[in-house]
């Protein structure tokens, strides 16, 4: 498998994880502020990590993503199922992405400083920021996973695991 349809695949397995966590949830689950992770929800991360992966759909023929330009849209962040069907068109939005996308240059913008300052910039590609968005995924996914424990919460298997810990934990157990 080549490197940029290794890196498609891996866009369609975090939706699909995300999809198998929606699943298996309730409404009030979703939506439910828990107290021990300051308030947050399982549906504020996942709205979030929706949110990065919007702005990458969109920049597929932009010649920049911003960050810093998310909706912060509550109702993804309270409605289970606008979650669900958004995370559902993005896996039926990927499958039509091609490796030869990935290479496109594209300039990166978000506000890093926490003066007010300009936000920050860098060139980047396509794919780099198809890899950003699957990975700062992962990262919400472990937060959801800490929520999901502290409410005693079912999850789907290896839900938040990063691939390197679960490539490291094989190879550990083989050795």
């Amino acid at each position: 498998m080549t490197n940029g349809n290794l890196l498609l695949a891996s866009l369609d397995e975090a939706l699909a994880q995300g999809e198998r966590l929606l699943q298996s949830l309730s409404d009030r689950q979703y939506a439910a502020k828990v107290s021990e992770a300051a308030d947050a929800s399982i549906g504020a991360h996942y709205r979030h990590s929706l949110e990065h992966f919007q702005l990458m759909f969109e920049a597929v023929q932009q010649p920049d993503i911003d960050y810093d330009s998310r909706a912060r849209d509550g109702a993804l962040e309270n409605e289970r199922l606008l979650a669900l069907a958004l995370t559902r068109d993005f896996r039926h939005a990927a499958r039509f992405l091609n490796p030869t996308q990935l290479e496109r240059a594209i300039e990166a913008r978000c506000q890093t400083s926490y003066n007010d300052g300009a936000p920050s910039t860098a060139a980047s590609t396509f794919g780099r920021e198809v890899m950003y968005a699957v990975s700062h995924a992962i990262h919400h996914y472990a937060l959801i996973a800490l929520i999901c424990r502290l409410k005693k919460i079912p999850l789907p298997q290896n839900f938040g695991m990063a691939p390197s810990t679960l490539l490291y934990q094989r190879q550990s157990a083989s050795a």
